[in-house]
């Protein structure tokens, strides 16, 4: 299956909202001077998952579209398997010595990050709530 234009323009906008906060990140740790190789790692484990996370998204809304029958299941069974591997993500960050756990846990929130800057500066409008019927 191939991710439609409008999902790879929005993967798009993620990955370089992304590659933004992870450059903040690295300077901000550079700033504390505590800038290593372990918070290079983590914040790139952590970036690459979350970008990974959301084409997962984009595959799971295109499917859930495709079969209306089964589109919760679908939905749900796709944010239980996202959610739990960016759980296992994150534990590897504090886990594994090669990476900053605190550098690949927030980089995991850069998505939403970006998500919320882009609706801050009116990239995304609310769509308007339809009345209820009478």
């Amino acid at each position: 299956m191939k991710l439609q234009k409008s999902v790879l323009r929005e993967v798009r906008h993620i990955a370089i909202g992304t590659a933004v906060c992870a450059a903040v990140q690295l300077a901000v740790f550079a700033l504390l001077g505590r800038l290593d190789g372990t918070v290079r790692l983590g914040t790139a484990v952590g970036a690459g998952f979350a970008v990974f996370n959301f084409i997962l998204l984009g595959f799971t809304v295109q499917r859930a579209a495709g079969n209306a029958e089964k589109a919760k299941q679908i939905a749900q069974f796709s944010y239980s398997v996202r959610m739990l591997l960016t759980c296992v993500v994150a534990i590897l960050g504090f886990q594994l010595g090669a990476l900053n756990g605190v550098a690949t846990a927030l980089a995991l929130f850069f998505p939403r990050i970006t998500i919320l800057v882009m609706q801050l500066l009116g990239f995304y409008k609310p769509q308007p709530k339809e009345a209820p019927a009478a």
